[in-house]
C-alpha cells in the first residue's frame, strides 16, 4: 500500500490517523475525544483541567519533547502500527472469514509484546476460528534497504511469538464462550503449529525503500509454521515516514 505524495493527501490522512488514535484511546467520551475533537478543529488550546485531562491520553508516544527528537523510533513506529490497524480493519468483508477479534495498537510502542492479533471465525475447520501474529517495523534507514528490519521482524515472531501471546490478557473481554475457549489456547496452538496460527511482518517505510522482493527469505527466519497461508506480509510506503509520523503529532497535540 502506498500513501499518495499530494499534500493534501498526506495531511487528510495523517488527520484520519491523529483522530482514530485519539478516539480509541479515550473510548470515544465526550469529555475527552469530543472536547480535544472540538479544540483541534477550532485549533483553541485546552486550558484548566481539560487540558490536564486531554493531556494524560495524548502523552504517550506524542508527548512535545520526544517529538522534537530526529528519528524517534517511538513515533514512527506508533503511527506504522496504527497504519496496519486501520488498513487492516478497513479491508473488505470476507463472508466466510469474518474478522472476530482485532485488537488496536498498544498505547506505546514500546510496550512489551506483540504489536497486532487479528482473530477470524472460520466455520468448518478444526477449531472454527483462526488467529495471525503480527509484527510491525519501521525502516528509514539511508541505504534504502528494508530487508534486515524485514528479517528483524521474522526472527522476532520464530523466537518470541510464543511468548508474545503467552502475555495477552482475556480477562476484560466480554466473549462469546466458543471464542473464549479458542483465544484461552493461542499460544498452545502456536507451540503446536496448529493450521488456525499465523504469522505475519508488516514494515512501514519511505516510498524510496520499496523492495522489488520483500518476503521471499521469509522461511529463513521463521522456520516453523509451514501449512499454506501461515506467513503474511504488508509494505506501506510513504514518501516521508518520520515527517507524516510528525503531521499526526502535530493534529494530535494541537489543542495542547
Amino acid at each position: 500500500m502506498t500513501l499518495s505524495s499530494s499534500p493534501e493527501d498526506r495531511a487528510a490522512a495523517a488527520w484520519i490517523v491523529a483522530d482514530e488514535i485519539m478516539r480509541e484511546r479515550t473510548g470515544g467520551r465526550q469529555r475527552t475525544y469530543g472536547t480535544w475533537r472540538e479544540a483541534t478543529l477550532s485549533e483553541t488550546k485546552l486550558t484548566g483541567k481539560d487540558h490536564v485531562l486531554v493531556k494524560a491520553f495524548a502523552e504517550p508516544v506524542f508527548e512535545a519533547a520526544a517529538a522534537k527528537t530526529d528519528g524517534n523510533h517511538g513515533l514512527a513506529g506508533h503511527v506504522g502500527e496504527w497504519l496496519w490497524y486501520l488498513l487492516t480493519r478497513d479491508l473488505p468483508k470476507d463472508p466466510a472469514r469474518p474478522v472476530e477479534i482485532l485488537g488496536p495498537p498498544k498505547a506505546a510502542v514500546n510496550d512489551g509484546g506483540g504489536d497486532g492479533l487479528i482473530v477470524h471465525r472460520e466455520d468448518g475447520t478444526a477449531r472454527g476460528f483462526s488467529f495471525r501474529l503480527w509484527e510491525m517495523k519501521k525502516y528509514t534507514g539511508k541505504a534504502d534497504d528494508p530487508s534486515g528490519a524485514i528479517s528483524k521482524g521474522w526472527t522476532q515472531l520464530n523466537t518470541k511469538a510464543g511468548t508474545y501471546l503467552g502475555m495477552l490478557s482475556w480477562g476484560d473481554k466480554q466473549l462469546a464462550d466458543d471464542t473464549r475457549e479458542f483465544v484461552g489456547s493461542l499460544t498452545e496452538q502456536w507451540v503446536d503449529e496448529e493450521e488456525s496460527a499465523g504469522a505475519g511482518v508488516s514494515v512501514a517505510l519511505n516510498t524510496t525503500a520499496i523492495p522489488t522482493k520483500a518476503f521471499h527469505l521469509a522461511h529463513q527466519h521463521f522456520t516453523t509454521h509451514k501449512h499454506p497461508g501461515a506467513l503474511q506480509g504488508l509494505v506501506v510506503a510513504i514518501d516521508d515516514l518520520e515527517g507524516f509520523a510528525h503531521e499526526v503529532r502535530k493534529y494530535v497535540w494541537t489543542a495542547l
